[in-house]
């Protein structure tokens, strides 16, 4: 069955943005709409670069609005300083292909400005086992255009128990201008010690 056109134009809109993938990792059979999320792997080429995954499969239903969230479609993208070696290429993938799905499996929309928890830390990212989702920022797009809806870019930064504890208690916009400020967020924050 071919693809539905909003992620036709999605996987378009990232080979025009980011070039052709590295590789795509697929996952299936999830909740209902999204009965398959795949995410797209564009990997550094030096160490200075990031690697960059994104999701395409989130969009193909926008998420219901609830508790004054918007809903609306949207899709993930993370971004990782330097390589990443294939195996935690799958790890990171898996887990972005969860967070696609918990509008459904929860029952909430995600948008920008929010924090979502996991009970393990991020792959790759020890120490963050929270991730701040920030709208777009340094030129980065903050959606996709479609020829069905807008495309919502939701980024996931992996952010410490600290700074998800300071995440919670100021305002997003605030707390990502400080976060940005404070340290390298395509890189694991350094332990103080």
């Amino acid at each position: 069955m071919p693809a539905p056109s909003i992620l036709r134009d999605v996987f378009h809109a990232l080979r025009a943005e980011l070039g052709e993938e590295d590789t795509g990792i697929t996952f299936d059979n999830g909740p209902l709409p999204l009965d398959r999320i795949d995410v797209m792997v564009y990997g550094a080429a030096a160490p200075s670069i990031t690697t960059v995954f994104a999701t395409v499969g989130m969009s193909v239903e926008p998420m219901a609005p609830r508790d004054g969230r918007a809903g609306g479609r949207a899709e993930l993208r993370l971004l990782r300083q330097g390589a990443v070696e294939p195996r935690d290429q799958g790890l990171i993938a898996r887990q972005l292909a969860n967070l696609a799905t918990y509008p459904w499996t929860v029952g909430r929309p995600l948008g920008w400005g929010e924090t979502v928890s996991f009970d393990d830390d991020v792959p790759t990212f020890p120490g963050c086992r929270s991730v701040f989702l920030a709208g777009p920022w340094g030129g980065r797009a903050g959606s996709i255009a479609t020829t069905t809806d807008a495309v919502r870019v939701i980024n996931v930064v992996p952010i410490s128990d600290a700074e998800r504890t300071r995440a919670l208690s100021v305002h997003p916009e605030a707390f990502f201008s400080d976060l940005l400020d404070a340290r390298n967020i395509f890189a694991p924050p350094t332990v103080q010690g």
